[in-house]
């Protein structure tokens, strides 16, 4: 027989594991097999098992990550004596787990579900949780469902705490197949209220069963009638825009544990309208839970807001208020999905990767509930299986390893909209904001620009983490679609940085009026509507919790600070803006929000002056601007020597400030120049 001491057991071992890996990528990559991380995989070669590492996902194996154990010992513990206690079905397992690794070991923990990997014979084990599956899982009568569909083709094992527990049962109700017909056990099993474990010599056969399987549930359900909702109430869309703009703020800030706020994801997709804005659709969501996946991620039961017909924001936000505290004073805790009938459900995280992982696993429970429903009835799981998984160490290791560490930067965890941000100073500032840790909006009038740009930092910085909207900040409409994708996407914001901006030079009795009025409709109008939608949002965040405070800032310039000949029109926009910033910033200081002005010096690198084509050095150079200038470089150089520091601003420049306005808890209404010194402040 090959082993691992040789070239070719080195090579066997090799060409398995890379199977094994492209095995869990294709399952982990499936929507229809695998959320938030969960599944597992592994394969046994030569008397040794290797297998994903617990809070891993199965898209993410690598070969490098699996974790190598001795079969032996563990099949020692199965066989051990039933009398023999292993608290909690995990403690003692993992111990023989730990003590059972292969090579340097780390602090990496296997499956918990480890045990009936090792006993089953053959190489590959693929332990997934298909929604389709499922259905039949946590039906009422799936034993017998899948009696009829798969006959002897497919094991059903009754629900059994995991850990030691499952394993033996998986054990015992193999044996007794093949005492009774006998012949091999299947390669498949169905365990109730949890998932699916196929097995074979090969990726191909792991494939085959699985597809087969899927394609039988799939093809039965289609004959079966459609649920008749009854009576589906919506709030109309004026209404629902209300409810949602004071339910998603309002969370962030009654959820939060720390001293930032939650990331809300709003959902309103046919399935959570089914289940949130009709009776039985709500019945059927309240139910309990049906996997332990779901409890794990989801909660077991969410929050429903019962608000009366009618009802303002500020009575829905009060209704809120309550049902959050009622549910914060039992021990079950406020889980991360609350539902509000006639609108939809909001999942809640600490990141948005969180939330949305959050709100697919409640989404696929309630498709899964609505299945069984039409298989004859619901099984959720019983108040002790329940309670189990709710108090296992080993489910809340699995999710806090999935969730990742916290993240650093000085922008953690804070929702940021950036205006302006496809290019320039705009982007410069929104990329290092997603460098520090916050979520981003990249709002542009380029809006194929801004979403490209978000999600090259997205791919860096992780799923949600960038997000490029359409905007045009002169159109009232546009704003408002703006604010309301951030509230969908995030629940809120913590900071506007009002960066867009146009500059067109030109003398006042030479300037086209199109081309005054168009720098004065982006630098002055553009400001005051941002504010004007982002505003009421942040102003929700602080009642839910009034020790938060939220931010305005908006990137002013030098030329807000001090006139600029043949540039009167830009120069007046941004004087204009000082004002509305030091306006704002008395007429929103009680609704907790801080409203400040960064004033940059020239960005001489940056498009709005050395875009070849129509950048400030070609303005000044064609509008005669700087005296006896030839050339551009003339230009610059005549810029460069106005600045005691003998250089043009950058946008780290620009970003120190912006964190001190955000940080400091005591300046608001001020304009801070950053401008080496060209303009100091009397």
């Amino acid at each position: 027989m090959n082993n691992q001491s040789t070239p070719e057991g080195r090579s066997r071992a090799s060409r398995l594991l890379r199977e094994l890996v492209a095995l869990s990528r294709r399952f982990g990559d499936d929507p229809e097999f695998a959320r938030g991380g969960g599944g597992n995989s592994s394969v046994k070669i030569d008397g040794v098992l290797y297998i994903k590492p617990s809070g891993t996902s199965l898209a993410a194996l690598t070969s490098e990550s699996v974790i190598a154990l001795d079969i032996a010992p563990l099949m020692e513990l199965l066989e051990a004596p039933p009398d023999r206690k292993v608290a909690g079905g995990t403690d003692e397992v993992m111990q023989v787990a730990l003590a059972a690794r292969v090579g340097v070991p780390d602090d990496r923990r296997p499956s918990v579900e480890l045990l009936f990997h090792a006993l089953l014979p053959e190489p590959f084990v693929l332990h997934t949780h298909p929604t389709t599956v499922n259905a039949v899982a946590c039906a009422q009568s799936g034993a017998e469902i899948a009696e009829k569909l798969f006959g002897s083709t497919v094991l059903w094992i009754p629900y059994t705490d995991p850990g030691l527990p499952l394993a033996r049962v998986i054990r015992d109700a193999r044996r007794r197949y093949t005492d009774s017909t006998r012949t091999a056990a299947p390669r498949a099993m169905f365990l109730q209220n949890h998932g699916l474990i196929v097995t074979g010599d090969s990726m191909a056969e792991i494939e085959a069963t699985s597809a087969r399987l899927i394609a039988t549930i799939k093809a039965h359900l289609a004959d079966l009638p459609a649920i008749s909702w009854g009576d589906v109430e919506r709030l109309g869309a004026g209404e629902a825009r209300a409810a949602l703009h004071a339910v998603a703020p309002a969370l962030r800030a009654l959820l939060a544990t720390g001293n930032r706020l939650k990331v809300v994801s709003f959902d309103d997709s046919p399935v959570a309208v089914s289940m949130t804005c009709s009776e039985l659709g709500r019945e059927l969501a309240q139910c309990g839970p049906l996997t332990p996946d779901q409890i794990v991620y989801a909660g077991s039961f969410p929050v429903v807001v019962k608000a009366v017909e009618g009802a303002t924001p500020e009575q829905l936000i009060d209704a809120l208020t309550s049902a959050i505290a009622e549910r914060a004073a039992t021990e079950a805790g406020v889980p991360p999905v609350v539902i509000v009938p006639g609108l939809g459900l909001f999942a809640v995280g600490d990141s948005c990767a969180q939330a949305d992982t959050v709100r697919q696993v409640f989404l696929d429970a309630a498709g899964v509930t609505i299945e069984a429903h039409r298989l004859g009835g619901v099984r959720p799981l019983a108040d002790a299986e329940r309670q189990f998984i709710e108090l296992w160490e080993a489910e809340a290791y699995r999710k806090g390893v999935a969730a990742g560490g916290p993240v650093a930067g000085r922008a953690r965890g804070l929702v940021v909209v950036v205006t302006g941000a496809a290019q320039g100073f705009g982007h410069a500032i929104a990329a290092d904001l997603v460098a520090e840790g916050g979520h981003v909006v990249l709002a542009d009038i380029n809006a194929e620009l801004a979403k490209r740009e978000a999600q090259a930092l997205a791919s860096v910085s992780g799923s949600g983490r960038a997000v490029g909207v359409a905007l045009d900040v002169t159109d009232d409409a546009s704003v408002a679609a703006c604010f309301d994708e951030v509230v969908r996407r995030y629940g809120g914001l913590d900071l506007l940085v009002s960066n867009a901006g146009i500059l067109r030079a030109g003398g006042v009795t030479t300037q086209p009026i199109a081309e005054f009025d168009a720098v004065t409709r982006v630098n002055y109008r553009g400001f005051f509507l941002c504010v004007r939608h982002a505003a009421p949002i942040l102003a929700r965040q602080h009642r839910a919790r009034p020790d938060y405070w939220g931010d305005i800032v908006e990137i002013n310039s030098k030329s807000g600070l001090t006139g600029s000949s043949r540039n009167s029109a830009y120069a007046g926009a941004k004087f204009g803006g000082i004002g509305l910033t030091q306006s704002f910033a008395l007429e929103l200081v009680g609704d907790g929000i801080k409203v400040n002005a960064i004033c940059p010096g020239n960005f001489l690198d940056g498009p709005l002056w050395a875009d070849p084509e129509n950048g400030l050095f070609v303005q000044y150079l064609r509008e005669g601007k700087v005296p006896g200038a030839r050339t551009i470089e003339d230009v610059r150089r005549f810029y460069e020597a106005k600045v005691p520091m003998g250089r043009g601003c950058t946008p780290a420049d620009v970003l120190e400030a912006l964190y001190y306005v955000v940080a400091q808890r005591y300046e608001t209404g001020q304009a801070i120049p950053v401008t080496g010194g060209q303009v100091m402040l009397k």
